[in-house]
């Protein structure tokens, strides 16, 4: 929340320690009244209506208007038709919501005299918005086939909120009994039966006027327009002439900020900001600051009264805002004054449901919250003389303020602890003075009390009756969200209010927030809208607890409470055929089976009249398709229906497209034939990755629109890539599913693709191929080159280095036997003179390898070599002088013992001559032979 303030403003904070009122203020007397006269109540045709919404006890009829119905209403009031398109408010009531009736006791204590289920099919809310006459009839077809209404259309004239308590009877010539607002050009108009017009009559309000007939005597209906100002009413009540007037009096207004809590930063969370530093100072020795219970609450973004001003940079900004609908469950008592009031507990409860009903459309429409309804307490219109202690709060006015009543009513909240609301509400009959309402800043959410005696806090509000209560229900619950005032006339920058706009301060009285009570307030303002939504991020610190700001699941059941009589059988019970109706097999008291009752055909579908099980051949539950369904039946031996099977989603079921979805064979295309008949709609719109699970139609008069209807897909029905609609939710399949999902939906794409990549497969794999064949050559011309004695020897590891063998001792092997001569033997003279030759000898194979094998490097010193004129007998063959016996030992040529070659030691017979034994050849060259100094170590010597 971003800081409203002039930068070279000097803010100061005041903080106001005393407790004084804070609330809205009544409205003003009326100067024109109205009889409406209601021409139509025309019922939408029904969708599908899952039977387990309505108890077996309430029949569905097609003419009966029921809570799910959409209908138009078209009334005619100051010489005006107006047609009411609407719809049923879903969110209201809560799946557990029910009604404590309590009775004043003898000694002033309150009694529980019976608790009821307040049932969502017994309260029929709507709402909807006006229509131009011109475009009634479109717009009937459009709802007839459920299609999404666009936002600010040009021919939608304001909104419409209505409760009906009476359908009417055309046949008898017997109007319809409804009440609620509308908005036409920005003009509310206000409906309200004859008796509540009188409970809540301002002296100065006109009478009501004799009806013409008895079809227009039960409403009466006036504008925002047709309520005097501030300067006609006391004109009227001093009796002086308009134009002799010079006394205008000033505007009444809500001492919202006189209360402490609801300005002081110190006592309220809501007003503390999140610390700063200045990019000089990041220690923050140059701010001025204050500590409340360890924490820093700068003061650059208090103004005032100490309320941030800072809202102008969030002016309009609904991003913050919930996405997707969102529901918060409040909890509202009426006290003995408020019951007193309306004469009896239920048209005070009815009373409540219709301020709720429009309280809730509004911030459904600007916040994407509805506010729904979980428990009602309300107290008969007896006063006890003395409070009771468990219900402070239930008092005559006496002399117990707004203030104090709120207080009281915020500590009995505390006590009850987490009971699944998250505001109460208390409609009190008690208005002080002026005030009419009041409400704790910022305190949603809040289960919990804290404070004092006379000032205890928690998320409460009160408002009182009057005219227009409905309205003050939605200023004070905007102050519990944590909404400030809208500024008003004589604002400056240093005022704790919301601006018109960035340049523009006063709001001109225009809106809900207004501290004032003027006659245009319908809507919140921008600032409003920008206050709210930016302070329900849900973060720690200074944001609202958005904790109990839920998102409406009718299925789910978030408090366990037994109520015999709602026409469901529950833990605990045997039946339940609904309150009050007689049954032969179930008590509807003690929603317990009779004597020799065993079951009850109104809660069992395998029951017979005779309170006993059905047959095995009974069906129990009819096939819903032939292709994808086929009919349980009753077991013989119990009072349930075997579970339903059906045949699994997604199996086809005939041609275009059909598939079974949850037992039908249906597809969306045939969806949207059976929702939009009335438009005409046949082929469902080409949005392969659709995830929304709405029916969305082409737009026959435009190929390339799509409609979306307000209806859901059926469960089953496919939906984005490989997903399958369940609930209104689009569930992901599996990856295999979703591949091929998307191929079968994306052909254009897929089959170019598929032959690009076939095409990149198969030149990847020829060159591949290439490649293994060059390297097969490769290896080919490497062994080719290979010597052919050594193509098929292993190849054997070279040892480093061996011990030397003594020179003069011969090796002998067995094949061929080498004799030495006795000149040779060691201590001879020809030892001394000439060291032995080392030759090898080998096989025959093996002589072509001499001839071509290069002369390996003599490492001998020059000292030893042989002279150039030595004759050829004495060198090797390969052209080299034999080593001395001073020479490195010369490694054994690989694969030697192999090949059979053998190594002896001979010398010569004479000067210069060497002889080889029988079958001998001459040695190996050295070419394959090591070098000695690398991998036969140093030399030795």
């Amino acid at each position: 929340m971003l800081s409203f303030h002039f930068r070279a403003l000097v803010v100061v904070l005041i903080v106001s320690l005393d407790l004084v009122s804070a609330t809205s203020a009544p409205a003003r007397p009326l100067k024109r009244i109205a009889h409406p006269s209601t021409l139509a109540l025309e019922i939408l045709p029904r969708r599908a209506i899952p039977v387990a919404q309505y108890s077996r006890s309430i029949p569905i009829e097609p003419t009966t208007l029921l809570h799910t119905d959409s209908f138009r209403l078209t009334i005619s009031a100051f010489g005006q038709t107006y047609h009411l398109h609407l719809r049923p408010n879903e969110h209201l009531i809560h799946p557990d919501a029910r009604i404590n009736y309590y009775q004043t006791g003898s000694n002033g204590q309150a009694v529980l005299a019976r608790t009821e289920p307040l049932l969502a099919e017994s309260v029929k809310a709507y709402w909807g918005e006006v229509v131009a006459a011109s475009h009634s009839s479109l717009r009937m077809r459009e709802d007839a086939a459920g299609v999404v209404s666009r936002a600010k259309s040009p021919s939608v004239l304001g909104w419409a909120r209505i409760m009906v308590h009476y359908q009417g009877d055309v046949m008898k010539g017997i109007a319809p009994i409804f009440e609620g607002a509308f908005s036409v050009g920005g003009v509310v108009h206000h409906i309200t039966t004859k008796e509540n017009y009188f409970r809540n009559k301002h002296e100065l309000d006109p009478d009501v006027l004799p009806p013409l007939d008895d079809t227009d005597a039960a409403l009466v209906v006036w504008r925002d327009s047709d309520v005097m100002t501030s300067l006609e009413e006391h004109v009227i009540q001093n009796g002086v002439p308009m134009e002799g007037a010079a006394y205008a009096p000033s505007p009444r207004t809500c001492g919202h900020d006189s209360l402490s809590y609801n300005t002081d930063p110190l006592q309220n969370p809501t007003l503390r900001r999140p610390l700063t530093t200045a990019w000089y100072d990041r220690f923050g020795l140059w701010e001025t600051t204050i500590l409340a219970n360890g924490s820093r609450v700068k003061r650059d973004d208090i103004a005032g009264s100490g309320m941030p001003t800072n809202f102008v940079n969030n002016i309009g900004q609904t991003d913050a805002c919930p996405k997707t609908q969102k529901v918060v469950y409040m909890g509202v008592a009426a006290d003995c004054a408020y019951t007193d009031n309306y004469g009896s507990t239920s048209n005070a409860t009815q009373q409540i449901l219709t301020n709720w009903n429009a309280a809730s459309a509004h911030y459904k429409s600007s916040f994407n919250v509805s506010l729904g309804i979980i428990e009602l307490q309300v107290h008969d219109g007896t006063c006890p003389a003395t409070a009771d202690p468990v219900t402070p709060w239930n008092v005559g006015c006496g002399n117990v303020t707004l203030n104090d009543r709120l207080s009281l009513f915020s500590d009995w909240r505390g006590k009850k602890g987490n009971d699944g609301a998250g505001l109460w509400h208390l409609m009190s009959g008690c208005p002080t003075g002026t005030e009419v309402g009041i409400a704790w800043l910022g305190t949603l959410c809040q289960q919990s009390s804290s404070g004092s005696p006379g000032a205890v806090v928690s998320g409460t509000a009160v408002s009182t009756a009057g005219r227009t209560e409905w309205q003050v229900v939605t200023h004070e619950t905007g102050h519990n969200f944590g909404a400030i005032h809208d500024c008003v006339s004589g604002c400056n920058s240093t005022t704790s209010c919301c601006p018109l706009s960035t340049n523009t301060c006063d709001s001109a009285s225009q809106f809900i927030m207004s501290p004032t009570a003027e006659v245009t307030e319908s809507q919140f303002s921008q600032c409003t809208l920008g206050n709210i939504c930016s302070l329900m991020k849900g973060n720690t610190g200074w944001q609202t607890n958005t904790t109990c700001v839920v998102t409406p699941n009718p299925s789910q059941k978030t408090i366990s409470l037994q109520m015999c009589g709602n026409g469901i059988v529950e833990a605990g019970e045997d039946c339940d055929p609904g309150q009050g109706v007689n049954s032969t097999c179930c008590n509807s008291a003690t929603c317990k089976f009779l004597p020799g009752a065993v079951c009850d055909p109104e809660s069992s579908p395998c029951c017979t009249s005779t309170c006993g099980f059905a047959p095995a051949t009974q069906v129990c539950r009819p096939a819903k398709d032939a292709d994808c369904d086929i009919p349980e039946m009753c077991t013989g031996n119990n009072a349930t229906c075997p579970p339903d099977i059906t045949d699994p989603n997604g199996k086809t079921c005939g041609p275009n497209g059909l598939a079974c979805a949850s037992g039908l064979c249906t597809s969306v295309s045939q969806q949207c034939q059976t929702a939009g008949a009335s438009m005409g709609l046949q082929q469902a719109c080409s949005s392969p990755n659709d995830k929304s699970c709405q029916v969305s139609c082409q737009d026959p008069t435009q190929s390339d629109q799509c409609i979306v209807l307000q209806s859901s897909l059926i469960d089953g029905s496919p939906c984005g890539y490989g997903g399958t609609c369940s609930a209104g939710s689009c569930h992901p399949g599996s990856l295999l599913d979703t591949i091929d999902a998307w191929y079968k939906q994306n052909l254009q794409i897929s089959i170019p693709v598929t032959v690009v990549s076939g095409i990149v497969i198969i030149l990847v794999l020829a060159a591949l191929i290439i490649f293994i064949r060059r390297c097969v050559k490769r290896r080919k011309a490497r062994a080719s080159s290979t010597e052919p004695a050594l193509q098929n020897q292993p190849v054997q590891r070279l040892t480093s280095w061996e011990e030397p063998r003594p020179p003069m001792k011969a090796i002998v092997t067995e094949r061929p036997h080498i004799s030495i001569p006795a000149a040779l033997q060691p201590g001879s003279s020809a030892s001394r003179q000439r060291a032995p030759s080392v030759t090898h000898h080998r096989s025959r194979s093996l002589a072509s390898r001499d001839r071509r094998s290069p002369p390996s490097h003599d490492r001998r010193s020059p000292s030893n070599r042989s002279p150039p004129n030595r004759s050829p007998q004495s060198r090797s063959p390969t052209g080299r002088s034999p080593p001395n016996s001073s020479s490195p030992r010369l490694p054994r040529p690989i694969g030697a013992a192999a090949t059979g070659r053998t190594r002896s030691i001979t010398s010569p017979t004479g000067s210069g001559s060497r002889q080889f034994g029988r079958g001998q050849s001459p040695p190996l060259p050295r070419a394959n032979w090591v070098d000695e100094t690398q991998w036969n170590g140093s030399q030795r010597r």
